[in-house]
């Protein structure tokens, strides 16, 4: 419980922070919870699961469930493929309570590289399938997703970590190319093992039209079934 409050005053510290013009715009509350299983010191399973709210309130504006097949290429690459399914609310208002249903694939190649002065450089490139239900507003439809992220981490002794990081993606949907969202990430991380860690940051978003604002908590904790528990991925 203390921990969790603690979290929540870091997110209020950083709402202040970002100015109280960001209750005019879309505030999102990015709550996720990731238990990757590790099978191998090769392959692994990614398990994420997220609630998000509108701004502080109780009130869901998306569920989402990941997971899928990880595959450690050498101490640097690694690829992964997998399945999606996100239930999004089909307005940013309260009282609209009808959730629009989405099913995606994915894949991706990911790379991190580790320098000096404990800092690591990720690089990530990921594909979407995204296949949308009808809602009473929308026909059903499809569209494809090109991701593309750039991150940094810096370690600051054995427990903590900070991390920057931008991704850009592009939509393609009814035969053309178009921008789709551009996001910038701060976060702040601690490391309670080498299995488990908790990290509270900001996420910028630009969308076609909006700017979007995320407050995001997220809680990990890795499950092994091999020997290696002082693994560090």
């Amino acid at each position: 419980m203390k921990l969790l409050n603690t979290c929540r005053l870091i997110l209020l510290i950083m709402v202040i922070g970002v100015g109280q013009n960001i209750f005019s715009q879309e505030t999102i509350i990015w709550n996720s919870v990731n238990t990757p299983v590790r099978f191998s010191s090769k392959w692994q399973m990614p398990v994420d699961i997220s609630y998000r709210t509108i701004g502080f309130s109780s009130s869901a504006y998306q569920y989402t469930f990941r997971t899928g097949l990880k595959r450690f290429i050498n101490d640097i690459w690694s690829a992964a493929a997998g399945v999606a399914l996100f239930y999004t609310r089909t307005s940013f208002e309260k009282s609209d309570h009808e959730f629009g249903r989405e099913l995606r694939f994915w894949q991706d190649v990911a790379a991190e590289n580790g320098f000096k002065n404990r800092f690591i450089l990720q690089n990530r490139f990921r594909v979407e399938e995204r296949f949308f239900a009808a809602t009473q507003e929308k026909k059903k439809y499809q569209a494809i997703r090109l991701r593309y992220r750039l991150g940094l981490v810096k370690f600051l002794g054995e427990r903590f970590k900070v991390q920057l990081a931008e991704e850009f993606m592009e939509h393609y949907s009814s035969r053309q190319f178009s921008f789709q969202q551009n996001r910038v990430y701060f976060s702040a991380g601690y490391l309670f093992d080498k299995l488990t860690q908790i990290e509270a940051g900001y996420m910028w978003s630009r969308i076609p039209g909006i700017n979007r604002h995320y407050m995001t908590i997220s809680f990990q904790r890795t499950i092994l079934f091999h020997g290696d528990r002082k693994s560090k991925r």
